[in-house]
């Protein structure tokens, strides 16, 4: 009869390779994704400071003029307050590092300017334009804080006084920034004024030509003056029904010539982006009333 003949090897079946085959992919694709979480801008802090990593300070609405000290940490730390959107100097810290420095070109949107180190006790830093992970963010348009740009608010004053940034929300604001340009001429269209903003800490300020625009305290066509007779720092705006209101702006030009006709006085000040301020008269000033007394 001779030995049994071995049982016919059973063929595995297709579906076993399959499933197989898949359980690899997801595998590999989990594996991928865990790659792809640990190398993210803001949680690898190997090598120098980079753009999209953390620091451990924010900024207030109130603190946006100063410069904290600030430590880079992952993105993910509970101790994560803002995130670093340009990096702009790099120094070293020494003991007899004192006065100001000219602001830094940032982009928009910076809440602040913070001196970063790599870690807690380094000497070198880097100097940093940052924005808050969460609210408030003083360097929206308008908010009042961080670096002036396009949407922000001025004050006014006479001597060089005006220029500091201001809420837009707040009472007296003198005029709203259009464009932040390098000169003058490079304002667009709609500009009535210009301020130039000046480095008292040594340094040149990017684009340092503030182009304002109508609203606040800057005057446009359509706004009346106050008596202008005894006014401090140039013409001021008054209700247009009110008696105070002296005349009607019909115009802000650069020459006499091209003033509407419309206009029966005119106003000049040197040196002003648009010197010419051109007026209809409502009515007589203190100063024609005092010369019509005679004597």
């Amino acid at each position: 009869m001779g030995a049994p003949a071995p049982p016919p090897a059973r063929k595995r079946s297709p579906l076993v390779f399959v499933l197989a085959g898949l359980a690899v992919v997801v595998v590999l694709g989990v594996v991928a994704v865990g790659v792809v979480v640990v190398q993210t801008a803001g949680n690898r802090l190997s090598g120098p400071l980079k753009p999209e990593q953390c620091i451990d300070t924010g900024f207030g609405n109130g603190t946006g003029k100063k410069i904290p000290a600030s430590t880079r940490v992952k993105c993910d730390d509970p101790a994560a307050k803002a995130k670093v959107l340009k990096i702009t100097d790099e120094r070293q810290a020494t003991a007899y590092q004192f006065g100001g420095r000219a602001e830094p070109d940032c982009p928009a949107g910076t809440d602040g300017i913070s001196n970063v180190t790599l870690k807690q006790g380094d000497k070198r830093y880097y100097e940093a334009c940052v924005r808050n992970l969460a609210g408030p963010h003083p360097g929206d348009p308008g908010a009042g804080g961080a670096l002036l740009a396009v949407g922000d608010c001025v004050s006014g004053g006479s001597l060089g006084l005006g220029g500091k940034e201001v809420a837009c929300a707040s009472a007296g604001w003198y005029g709203k920034v259009i464009a932040r340009v390098d000169a003058e001429a490079s304002c667009p269209a709609k500009t009535l004024e210009t301020m130039k903003l000046r480095s008292f800490g040594g340094g040149e300020i990017a684009r340092p030509v503030l182009c304002l625009g109508a609203g606040g305290g800057v005057l446009a066509s359509g706004d009346c003056i106050a008596d202008p007779s005894f006014a401090v720092g140039g013409p001021k705006k008054a209700d247009c029904a009110a008696r105070t209101a002296v005349a009607k702006v019909e115009g802000r030009v650069k020459a006499k010539q091209e003033c509407p006709a419309t206009s029966t006085h005119l106003m000049t000040a040197d040196g002003a982006y648009l010197p010419v301020l051109c007026l209809k008269k409502m009515r007589p000033t203190l100063s024609e009333k005092l010369r019509s007394l005679g004597g």
